[in-house]
Order: structure tokens, then C-alpha cells, then sequence
């Protein structure tokens, strides 16, 4: 089971974290620096790039079809690796793959290469 933490910084705390964190979400950068033998080494656009090498025009997936067995994020990192993987599609390949508005048994996003 996971938990949540929540906490506050200051504006320029935030800003900091924010400069540290570059591409990387807060948390995952706060889970990087607490937890560096975690980090998992995917990353969405790894993510989309091999989805697009694997899959044809119509095929469904979801992020775990995608790595097969390689699929074993820690807790916490699944879910928020989703939600980038969605924006990152939304944002710069929604040309090339669409979320379905559907979801697998296991609660996995499908999409669908266009």
C-alpha cells in the first residue's frame, strides 16, 4: 500500500524544486533524490516511441504492454507515469495515438495507434 505526503515550501523552496526537478515532475524528482535506487529508468517518451514501433494503425495497448515483463514500476510511479504518458500523447502525438475514453480490468488506460 502507498501513502501520501503532504507538505509546504515557501515560494522560492518551490522555485527551487521546480529548477531541480527540470523535466521531472516534484515528485518524481523528490522520490529520485530520497530514493535513488527506485527510480526506474522509463520514461513516456521511451514509452511512446517504442509504442509506435510495436503497435499498427488501430491496435490497442496499454503502458504496461508496452514493457511486457519489464513493467514493475514502484508504488506510486504507475499512476503518475500514466498521467505524463496521457499528457505527453494529448500534447505532441495525439496525430499518432488516442486514449480510447476506456479502461482495461486492471483500471490501464487503452489507447490506440492512428
Amino acid at each position: 500500500m502507498s501513502k501520501t505526503i503532504k507538505f509546504t515550501v515557501s515560494d522560492e523552496n518551490y522555485e527551487l524544486l521546480m529548477e531541480k526537478a527540470g523535466s521531472m515532475s516534484v515528485q518524481d524528482y523528490i522520490r529520485s533524490v530520497l530514493f535513488p535506487e527506485q527510480v526506474p529508468s522509463v520514461t513516456p517518451e521511451i514509452a511512446v516511441t517504442k509504442a509506435l514501433e510495436m503497435f499498427s494503425k488501430g491496435d490497442g495497448f496499454t503502458v504496461p504492454e508496452i514493457f511486457g515483463d519489464d513493467w514493475n514500476l514502484p508504488n506510486g510511479y504507475a499512476g503518475v507515469f500514466g498521467r505524463r504518458f496521457n499528457k505527453l500523447i494529448s500534447e505532441k502525438y495525439s496525430d499518432r495515438i488516442r486514449f480510447t475514453d476506456t479502461f482495461n480490468r486492471n483500471g490501464n488506460a487503452i489507447y490506440e495507434i492512428i
